[in-house]
């Protein structure tokens, strides 16, 4: 039988890895589990925040941990989480793609629910949204920096060996990244001369 991820419906998140063949395979198991446990819920949110729709988020988390899973024997000991959010952009790139060249209806809403909610949440909720829009206005590869850093609270050393780029890239696009944020967060909370 072949090893394989499962997340039930009630969005509580486990795995089983059958049958184990090797003292080697137990471990890798276990340290496959770590690794899920750990950085499940921010790998999702990372994906969100890279655009993943609601609907697709999951599915593209999954993805993430499948690759990890191939991988497993091949990812250096401590790096596993570096290891997770390469692939998460690579496949938040890869589907952003997808989801472009597809057509969107505009009867489909499936952000929106129909059910009331208490005025708090209703607020909470209309915050997260100007900030997740903020956010997606920023170039794509300046979003991706900003969001590993101020997020996912990756140092800028770490992200610049994440995503290949020079230490100076990444401390720049992280700059404009913050730059833009706080005047776009000004004018969207404090009018337009805050």
């Amino acid at each position: 039988m072949e090893d394989r991820l499962w997340m039930p419906m009630d969005a509580t998140i486990s795995i089983a890895f059958l049958p184990e063949r090797s003292s080697r395979s137990l471990g890798a198991s276990a340290r496959m589990r770590d690794v899920f446990t750990q950085n499940y819920a921010g790998v999702w949110r990372f994906l969100r925040r890279m655009g993943v729709p609601a609907d697709r988020a999951d599915d593209a988390a999954q993805n993430v941990f499948l690759v990890a899973v191939e991988a497993l024997p091949r990812i250096a000991e401590g790096s596993e989480r570096a290891f997770l959010f390469s692939t998460a952009v690579r496949i938040s790139f890869a589907l952003r793609r997808k989801l472009s060249r597809e057509v969107v209806s505009d009867t489909l809403d499936a952000g929106q629910s129909s059910t009331p909610t208490p005025d708090q949440l209703i607020d909470q909720k209309r915050a997260r949204e100007m900030l997740d829009a903020i956010v997606d206005r920023m170039n794509v590869d300046v979003r991706t920096v900003f969001v590993l850093a101020e997020f996912e609270q990756f140092k800028v050393p770490e992200i610049a060996g994440l995503l290949g780029i020079p230490l100076g890239t990444a401390a720049s696009r992280l700059r404009r990244g913050r730059d833009q944020f706080r005047t776009d967060v000004a004018r969207a909370f404090g009018g337009e001369n805050g």
